[in-house]
């Protein structure tokens, strides 16, 4: 079975091997895409050689689970955060693939024979130097040291119920937790919503002046890389159990520009 779906009915049917559903999941917040986004969505489609599943924000409510609810402050996340919340959910409750909607030529059905080693919990492409989010993790580690070992956020394909996939969900809801007055106070009302970071007092202005004018929050909460900064220092800690084998595009979203 491949193709286009967006109900449960459809993933009860979905296929398993070695403990892993045969499905890739997107989301989309809802709301028609442009002609670009579509144009990249159906590059997916047409290739990934799996169903895929396009959860939005009403279907994604029918998969949350009751011993761990979604978490409160998901109403009040920018479309990207949303989107970071989706994967981290999902990949830990029910596994399989994620690949944000961006075009793609990958045929991703053929890597599921590595889930046959239940030591592997995910399995992702190659970071690229400057890909990791800018953070330290525990140990004082610096992520973009360490590109080499790192998979990228973008696309892979999950083990469920894996303590890596725990603790990625776990760290989610606790900088959630730290900030949901924040959030409500200041939702994300721009999809790409981001924390103003400035080293200095003119630049945070300026960055204020043009958020402004773009009509993003100036106070939203959440740095950009929310998701890197969680999974990267993770990915390093769990690398034993990461195969970065997963074949990607040698150009860029297949080359096709998605906004």
């Amino acid at each position: 079975m491949t193709g286009l779906f967006t109900d449960l009915d459809h993933f009860s049917r979905v296929s398993h091997l070695h403990g892993v559903p045969m499905v890739m999941w997107c989301y989309w917040t809802g709301g028609e895409m442009n002609s670009a986004r579509k144009k990249s969505f159906d590059c997916l489609l047409e290739h990934v050689g799996l169903p895929v599943f396009l959860v939005n924000r009403l279907t994604f409510k029918e998969l949350e689970v009751p011993e761990l609810p979604v978490h409160p402050a998901f109403e009040y996340l920018s479309a990207v955060h949303q989107s970071d919340y989706v994967r981290a959910y999902l990949w830990h409750f029910y596994g399989g693939a994620w690949h944000d909607v961006k075009a793609t030529r990958v045929d991703f059905s053929k890597i599921w024979h590595t889930f046959k080693d239940p030591k592997v919990f995910l399995i992702g492409k190659p970071e690229y130097p400057k890909g990791p989010a800018r953070v330290l993790d525990r140990e004082g580690r610096w992520m973009p040291d360490y590109w080499e070992e790192l998979v990228s956020v973008i696309a892979w394909v999950g083990r469920p119920n894996t303590p890596f996939s725990e603790e990625v969900l776990s760290n989610f809801h606790f900088i959630l937790d730290q900030h949901i007055d924040a959030l409500r106070q200041n939702p994300g009302r721009h999809p790409r919503e981001k924390k103003i970071e400035a080293n200095s007092g003119v630049k945070q202005r300026i960055l204020k002046m043009t958020y402004f004018f773009k009509g993003r929050g100036v106070a939203y909460p959440l740095p950009w890389t929310l998701f890197g900064n969680i999974f990267h220092p993770l990915n390093l800690k769990y690398k034993t159990h990461v195969n970065r084998g997963l074949p990607f595009d040698r150009v860029k979203n297949a080359g096709i520009y998605h906004r």
